[in-house]
C-alpha cells in the first residue's frame, strides 16, 4: 500500500488500484495523521483540522465516525485508538514523502561521489513522485511548515538533477530545466551557478557570463549585497575559460573525526537512551538541531559516552562526523572558538586559503556549509557558552554533542540545549566495568572488585586505570591491589585536605605512576610539562633527550597505559587531569625539565629554520649566514614545510609565549626572526603581533637592543599591513635607532626601508624619499644586491604615488638589473613584477601591464603569498576600468576584498573599495559608487591618505 501525501492526499493498494478516500472530511482526517505519521495525533488537534472555522459540539462523535469510514477504507489494522487520540501505521516505503526524501539523500551522496548517472536516476525518480502541492488543500501551521520543507527539498532535487545532467553531458537538457528554475528562484545562488555551468558546457560562454551579471545586478538592486564568493569563484572561472568540462559538482567531504570508541564501554543506558531520543528531534525538520549538553565532573565519563554514543548512531548522519576538543580546562590556553572553526572547514574541504578571518563569517561559512546535512557535531571538553555558540549549525538534520565540567546555563537558556547530568556510575555499572576491563580474575574475587569500584570513587577513568594496572600483575590478587590503592589513597588524603572525587583520580593516577618503568614515567612528566596542546613523535624526542625510536616506544607505553592519547593525526596529548598531575610531578621530581622545555624549543627552532629554508630560497641564504650547517630535517620540500609551517604554526606561537616568560629569550627571538616572513606572506598578520611581542619583551627583558630591534621590525610590518601606521611608524622609528646605536649597518638599511614604507603610505612622499634614499646608499655600500632592489622598488612606488611615472619606470627598471638570480628570488620578482605592471598602468601601457601582472598574480599563487596576490588584484582590477571592461574590474576587486577579510590588510580593502568605486561609476552605477566610496573610509580609517593623495595626483 501507498500513501501518497505529495499531491492531493490519496492511498494506492500494492495492485495499483485506488482507494476512494474522495469525502472531505475523511480525507483531511487522513492528511493530518499522515503528517505526523508513525506519531499519536490527539483529538483537539484533530477536531481544529477538521472544523477550521469552529467544530460543533458533536466533533468528537464525528471524528470517531470519520475514523471508522477510514479503516474500512484503507484497514482497521492501520489505524490505533487511544492515549487521547490517533494514530496511522505506516511502513518504511508506504510514504511517498518519506521515499521522496531517502531518494534526495541518496542522490546527494551520489552526486558527492561523483557518481553523476547514479545521481540523476534517484534524482529522477524523486522527482517523479510530486503530483502537486504537498497535502493538497489541507491547511495549518503544521502542514504549512512541513510543506514548505518538502518544495524546499523538491528545488534541491531540481537543482541536482539537472547538474547531474550537465556532468553526464546532456547540457542543453540542463539548461531547459536551470532556465525556468532561476526565473522563479532569483536568489538562489546555487541555481545561477549550476545555469552559469551548463551555458558554459554547451559552449555559451557569453550567455553564462550574462546570467551572472544579471544576479549581481539583482542582488545589488534588491538586497543592497553581492554575490557570495562561491558564485564569483565560477564567474572569474568562466572569463578564463577554466571551467572543467567534464568535472560535477564539487565533491561533499564527509568528515569521520569521531575519536575511535572506548573499549569496555558499559553502563550509562539511561543516557543512551535520553540521547537516542534526541535523533526524533534531528529528524524534524520543524526544528532546529537538537543540542545536548553532557555534564559531570572531571572524570566521570562524559567523553567515552559521547564518543560511544556517536558510534552507535553513526549511519543517522551520513553527512560526517566533526569533533574538537575544544581544552576548556587545559593547563594551557583553551582552543579558541575562531581556530575550531577553521578546523572543522578545512575537514570539510574548505582551503585553507578561503577560510574567513573574522569569526562572524566564519561560523556564517560553516553553517552554509552544513545545510541541508546531516552531520553530527561534538564539542568536548567546553568551558563556556560563548565558546560553543559559533560552533553550532543552524540548520535542522543535524546535531550537536556538548560535553563540560559547567552547566553551560546560557547555551540552556537561550540556545535550547538539553543537559544531560552525568554522575559517579552506579555500584553494579562500575563492578560490570571492572569485570570487563580486568577479565575472569574478577569473577573470582567479586568482594575485592566491590572494594577497588569504591577506592576509585566509581569514577569511569579510575576505574580504567586500576583494571590497567591489575591487567599488568596477574599474579597478584585484586584484594592485594586494593590494599595497596588503599594506603596510597590514605597518603594523598594527608597531602590534600580537598575531599571531592578527583582524590580518587590522583590515587589511581600515583598508582598508575608508580608501576611505570624509569624512562617511562619521566616522559609521562615531561609530556605534562611543555606548553603545547599535543606533540608529534619527533617533537617528543625532542623535549625527552631520546630517539625517534625509543620516543614512540615509551609513548605507546603510556598509551597501553591510557596515560597518554593517540590523536587522529598520528600525534599525542593527555587528558587534562593528567597533565596538571603529571605537571606537578615534573616540578617536583625533574632537575633537567627546564633543560627539556629548552630542548623542545630547539628543536621547533631548528625545524623552523629549515621549514623557512624550503619556503624561501632567499631565507635559506639569510639563514645560512647565521648557522655554519643548517640542521637535518624530515623536511625536503616546500609542500611538506608549508604542510609542517600550518600544521605547527599553534605549537610555534605557545613555544615562543613560554620562552619569553621562563627566561629562554634567545628562542623567542629566533622563532621571531624566523617566521616573520611566512607570516607575512600567508596573512597571518595578528598571529605575527603576538609572535614578535613575545620576542619584544624576550629582548627588552635581557636587555638585548639587537633582538629587541628585529622584534620591533616585524611587530611594525604587521602593524603596517594591519592599517595601525601611528604605531608601525612608532615601532621603525625604534627600530632605525636601534639599528644606528648598534651600529649594525645592515639592519639599519632593512629598518629604513620598512619606515619608508610606511611614510608613503601615510601620504608623506618627500619624507618617504628621503628615507629610501638612505636606505639605497646603505646597501649599496655593503653589496646587499637584493636589498637595493628591493629599496628600488619601493622608491619607485614613491615616484608612482606622485604621478612621476617615467622616473618610476627607470627605478623599476634598475631594481630589475640588481637582482643577481631572479630565478631562486621568487618572492622578490614577484614583488617587482606586480609593481612594473602597475607602473605601465600609470602609463597607459595596458598590454604591458597586464602581462607582468598576470605573471605576478600567477607566482603570487604559486608561492602562496596572499598578501601579494591581493595586492595584483586590486591593480588588476584599475587596469580592468582603464581599459573600460568594467565587468571584470568589480570582480578583481571583489577578490581582492575577499582577500583582506582573510588577511586584514586595510590599505588593500581601502583600495579594492576606491577600485569599485571608480569602476562603478564608470559604469553609470552612482550609487554602488557611493556606497564604496563611503566604505572606503569607513572601514578603513587612517589607511586612505596615500589612496586619497594618489587619486588626487
Amino acid at each position: 500500500m501507498l500513501f501518497r501525501v505529495l499531491g492531493a492526499v490519496d492511498v494506492v493498494r500494492s495492485d495499483g488500484a485506488r482507494v476512494p478516500v474522495d469525502a472531505r472530511k475523511p480525507r483531511v482526517l487522513l492528511a493530518t495523521l499522515l503528517l505526523h505519521a508513525g506519531e499519536w495525533v490527539s483529538v483537539e488537534r484533530l477536531v481544529e483540522a477538521l472544523w477550521p472555522e469552529g467544530a460543533p459540539p458533536s466533533a468528537e462523535q464525528n471524528t470517531k465516525t470519520y475514523v471508522w469510514k477510514l479503516r474500512r477504507l484503507v484497514g482497521d489494522d492501520r489505524f490505533d485508538g487511544g492515549r487521547g487520540g490517533y494514530r496511522v501505521r505506516v511502513a518504511d516505503g508506504e510514504l511517498d514523502a518519506h521515499r521522496f526524501e531517502e531518494l534526495v539523500r541518496a542522490g546527494r551522496r551520489h552526486a558527492d561521489a561523483g557518481l553523476h548517472r547514479q545521481a540523476a536516476t534517484a534524482f529522477g525518480e524523486a522527482l517523479e513522485l510530486w503530483r502537486g502541492d504537498p497535502f493538497g488543500d489541507l491547511a495549518g501551521a503544521d502542514v504549512d511548515t512541513v510543506r514548505a520543507g518538502l518544495v524546499e527539498r523538491r528545488l534541491t532535487a531540481l537543482e541536482g538533477h539537472a547538474c547531474a545532467l550537465s556532468a553526464l553531458g546532456s547540457h542543453e537538457e540542463a539548461v531547459v530545466a536551470l532556465t525556468g528554475l532561476v526565473a522563479r528562484h532569483p536568489f538562489r545562488e546555487r541555481l545561477r551557478g549550476a545555469l552559469m555551468t551548463a551555458l558554459y558546457r554547451a559552449g555559451r560562454q557569453a550567455e553564462a557570463l550574462d546570467v551572472y551579471d544579471e544576479g549581481r545586478v539583482l542582488l545589488d538592486r534588491e538586497l543592497g549585497v553581492r554575490p557570495g564568493e562561491e558564485l564569483r569563484r565560477l564567474h572569474l572561472a568562466v572569463l578564463n575559460q577554466d571551467v572543467d568540462p567534464a568535472a560535477g559538482p564539487s565533491p561533499w567531504v564527509s568528515p569521520a573525526q569521531v575519536p575511535a570508541a572506548v573499549i569496555g564501554f558499559t553502563g550509562r543506558a539511561e543516557h543512551l537512551q535520553r540521547l537516542d531520543r534526541l535523533l526524533l528531534h534531528a529528524d524534524d525538520d520543524r526544528q532546529p538541531p537538537p543540542i545536548a549538553v553532557v555534564t559531570g565532573t572531571g572524570g566521570v565519563g562524559k567523553t567515552a559516552l559521547v564518543i560511544h554514543w556517536a558510534h552507535r548512531v553513526r549511519d543517522r548522519f551520513p553527512d560526517g562526523q566533526l569533533y574538537v576538543n575544544l581544552r576548556g580546562y587545559d593547563p594551557d590556553l583553551p582552543v579558541g572558538p575562531g581556530d575550531a572553526l577553521s578546523g572543522f572547514l578545512r575537514a570539510l574541504g574548505v582551503d585553507s586559503r578561503d577560510i574567513p578571518q573574522d569569526l562572524d563569517e566564519r561560523s556564517a561559512t560553516f553553517r552554509s556549509l552544513l545545510a541541508g546535512r546531516q552531520v553530527l557535531v561534538v564539542l568536548d571538553n567546553a568551558r563556556t557558552a560563548a565558546q560553543v555558540r559559533p560552533l553550532l549549525p543552524g540548520s535542522p538534520g543535524c546535531l550537536v554533542l556538548v560535553t563540560s565540567r559547567d552547566s553551560l546555563r546560557g547555551l540552556i537558556a537561550k540556545d535550547g540545549a538539553t543537559r544531560l547530568p552525568l554522575d559517579l556510575l552506579p555500584a553494579a555499572e562500575a563492578h560490570d566495568l571492572l569485570c570487563a576491563l580486568i577479565g575472569d580474575r574478577a569473577a573470582a574475587e567479586p568482594r575485592a572488585v566491590d572494594a577497588l569500584a569504591e577506592l576509585c570513587a566509581r569514577l569511569p577513568l579510575a576505574l580504567r586505570l586500576a583494571a590497567e594496572l591489575a591487567g599488568g600483575r596477574p599474579s597478584s590478587s585484586l584484594a592485594d591491589l586494593s590494599g595497596e590503592l588503599t594506603r596510597e589513597q590514605d597518603r594523598l588524603d594527608r597531602l590534600d585536605d580537598d575531599a571531592d572525587p578527583h582524590a580518587a583520580l590522583r590515587s589511581a593516577f600515583s598508582w598508575s605512576y608508580r608501576h611505570l618503568g624509569p624512562e617511562v614515567a619521566r616522559v609521562f612528566r615531561l609530556l605534562g610539562a611543555h606548553p603545547c596542546h599535543e606533540l608529534g613523535i619527533t617533537a617528543i624526542a625532542a623535549l625527552t633527550g631520546c630517539a625517534d625510536v625509543t620516543a614512540r616506544r615509551h609513548v605507546d607505553a603510556l598509551v597501553q597505559a591510557h596515560l597518554v592519547e593517540r590523536t587522529a593525526d598520528g600525534r599525542f596529548q593527555m587528558h587534562d587531569l593528567l597533565r596538571t598531575y603529571a605537571r606537578g610531578l615534573a616540578a617536583e621530581l625533574d632537575a633537567d625539565r627546564d633543560a627539556a622545555l629548552h630542548a623542545l624549543a630547539e628543536h621547533y627552532v631548528r625545524e623552523a629554520a629549515v621549514a623557512m629554508g624550503l619556503f624561501d630560497p632567499v631565507d635559506r641564504a639569510h639563514r645560512a649566514d647565521r648557522r655554519s650547517v643548517l640542521p637535518a630535517s624530515c623536511l625536503t620540500t616546500r609542500d611538506e614545510a608549508m604542510a609542517w609551517l600550518e600544521s605547527e604554526r599553534a605549537n610555534l606561537l605557545a613555544v615562543a609565549e613560554h620562552a619569553a616568560g621562563h627566561g629562554d629569550a634567545e628562542h623567542a627571538e629566533q622563532l621571531s626572526d624566523s617566521l616573520w616572513r611566512y607570516f607575512h606572506f600567508r596573512g597571518h598578520h595578528d598571529e605575527s603581533l603576538a609572535l614578535h611581542t613575545h620576542a619584544l619583551v624576550a629582548g627588552r627583558r635581557r636587555s638585548d637592543r639587537v633582538a629587541e630591534g628585529l622584534a620591533l621590525t616585524g611587530f611594525g610590518v604587521a602593524c603596517e599591513r594591519l592599517g595601525r601606521y601611528e604605531e608601525a611608524l612608532r615601532h621603525h622609528e625604534q627600530a632605525v635607532a636601534v639599528g644606528r646605536e648598534t651600529g649594525d649597518v645592515s639592519f639599519t638599511g632593512r629598518a629604513l626601508k620598512n619606515l619608508g614604507v610606511v611614510l608613503r603610505r601615510l601620504g608623506r612622499y618627500d619624507e618617504s624619499q628621503r628615507t629610501f634614499e638612505e636606505a639605497l646608499s646603505i646597501a649599496r655600500a655593503i653589496g646587499n644586491r637584493r636589498g637595493e632592489a628591493g629599496v628600488l622598488c619601493s622608491l619607485a612606488l614613491v615616484h608612482e604615488a606622485s604621478g612621476r611615472y617615467e622616473e618610476a619606470l627607470r627605478h623599476m627598471e634598475s631594481a630589475m638589473a640588481a637582482v643577481p638570480d631572479v630565478d631562486n628570488d621568487h618572492a622578490l620578482v614577484n614583488h617587482l613584477q606586480a609593481n612594473l605592471g602597475l607602473v605601465h598602468l600609470r602609463l597607459g601601457r595596458s598590454e604591458v601591464a597586464a602581462k607582468h601582472l598576470g605573471e605576478a598574480l600567477a607566482g603570487a599563487r604559486a608561492t602562496g603569498n596572499r598578501d601579494l596576490e591581493c595586492e595584483v588584484l586590486d591593480t588588476l582590477g584599475e587596469l580592468a576600468t582603464a581599459t573600460g571592461d568594467l565587468r571584470r574590474a568589480v570582480d578583481h576587486h571583489h577578490e581582492a576584498l575577499a582577500l583582506t577579510c582573510r588577511t586584514g590588510d586595510r590599505h588593500e580593502e581601502a583600495r579594492a573599495h576606491d577600485g569599485l568605486a571608480r569602476a562603478y561609476e564608470a559604469w553609470g552605477r552612482p550609487d554602488d559608487a557611493r556606497r564604496h566610496r563611503l566604505l572606503a573610509t569607513r572601514r578603513a580609517p587612517g589607511v586612505n591618505q596615500g589612496v586619497n593623495a594618489r587619486r588626487s595626483s
